[in-house]
């Protein structure tokens, strides 16, 4: 597992250095101009930096050596704040960026990627302070640990769980279109449109709210199983969930705005004035990935260790990204696969609400599940070297600790 993860991080690094190459040959007007950088000089940012770290890990793994433990500066909430009081900043400058895509091109990449990655930051650092103040005798959370985390759900849940999707996707199209469409079953692009408009949005929602959820959860819980040597309780369980969420969230976020500015596809929402509405939607889906996983992870806490009334948290975490992507579908429907979907004011403004709605419960969820998910008992280290005062004795029994 140590040696496949130095080859995935060492070809994520590679893809970035020559992702930097490829800058040598941008040409074109402004807005092409700006697509290409964006795509390159970010790509070159994710990749080197993800694949980087990577390497670092499994290298330092394989060799032996230990990782030290999660540290912060002592001011890290104030920190965290600054970063998201920083966020409507950098939507604002992005906006500027692409209004004026012949005056600041190679700045809009960093831009771009800051966005992408602010959202899923937070979510991390947060429930990670959280942790660590409710639980301050639980074994120390490593770097590696943490990083660790963070790129399983970037790097492997994302490959794996993409190759599911699109699997689907393809297959069930084809099947469609040869069945009640017209045209080449597999030209989807073209002749999804054909489907008839019931079975088009049915279509749409099985793969937004349905293969997509239950794959990709499934996927990115998955960390519990590949962590579970470290022996985490529930809490620690949820908090491998966020940091995979998280991760998933930044490269998906990010593959996604790669075309947000591509004058290939012209329209107010993707290069014009409604650019601002795709980096908002950021901070929604930085949190409700982050929230949904660790659902999910607690669902596989309590596969793993038979404790069934977790097991209803994958239900859950699949059920909010659902959630999720069937209102993002009643707000722009008419833009996904069979370009079926509604499309009406009404719905626009439904739609809008719900998201809102559901990003504040996430928020509130990755707040408080920390202080309601305690490790069931200190660290054996501390009970070995008698550092375990009498306030912090085991609790009785729950793990669930609900005040």
């Amino acid at each position: 597992m140590l040696g496949f993860a130095l080859v995935v991080g060492a070809v994520a690094f590679l893809n970035g250095l020559l992702s930097l190459l490829l800058l040598i040959d941008v040409a074109g007007g402004p807005r092409r101009k700006l697509f290409e950088i964006n795509v390159y000089l970010g790509t070159a940012i994710v990749t080197l930096s993800l694949g980087g770290m990577l390497v670092y890990q499994a290298a330092s793994s394989l060799g032996g050596v230990g990782s030290t433990a999660f540290r912060l500066p002592r001011r890290a909430a104030w920190w965290t704040a600054a970063a998201a009081a920083l966020f409507p900043m950098l939507v604002f400058a992005g906006q500027q960026q692409v209004n004026s895509p012949d005056r600041f091109p190679w700045l809009f990449p960093l831009t771009n990627v800051a966005i992408v990655t602010v959202p899923s930051a937070l979510a991390a650092l947060v429930v990670t302070l959280r942790y660590r103040r409710f639980n301050p005798l639980a074994w120390p959370i490593s770097w590696r640990e943490w990083t660790s985390g963070i790129i399983y759900g970037a790097v492997g849940a994302t490959f794996v769980a993409s190759i599911v999707n699109t699997a689907y996707l393809v297959l069930a199209g084809a099947y469609l279109i040869h069945a009640y469409g017209s045209g080449p079953a597999f030209d989807l692009e073209e002749n999804l449109p054909s489907l008839p408009a019931g079975l088009g949005v049915a279509f749409d929602l099985s793969v937004l709210s349905i293969v997509a959820p239950l794959n990709e959860e499934f996927w990115k819980g998955m960390i519990v199983a590949f962590f579970f040597f470290r022996k985490g309780g529930a809490g620690r369980c949820f908090l491998w969930g966020v940091l995979a969420g998280a991760g998933f969230n930044l490269l998906e976020t990010f593959q996604n705005s790669l075309s947000v500015v591509s004058p290939d596809v012209v329209s107010e929402r993707t290069i014009g004035s409604q650019w601002w509405a795709f980096a908002v939607a950021r901070a929604g889906t930085g949190a409700v990935h982050a929230t949904a996983t660790g659902l999910a992870a607690l669902g596989f806490y309590g596969l793993f260790r038979r404790r069934a009334r977790f097991l209803v948290g994958y239900p859950l975490g699949a059920l909010v990204h659902a959630t999720w992507n069937f209102l993002n579908y009643t707000l722009s429907g008419d833009a996904f696969f069979s370009r079926a979907g509604p499309d009406s004011t009404l719905l626009d403004v439904g739609s809008v609400v719900g998201l809102v709605a559901l990003f504040v419960a996430c928020a509130a969820l990755l707040w408080e599940m920390p202080r309601r998910l305690r490790e069931p008992e200190p660290a054996m280290i501390y009970k070995v070297i008698g550092m375990l005062p009498a306030r912090a004795s085991p609790a009785p029994a729950a793990e669930l600790a609900i005040r």
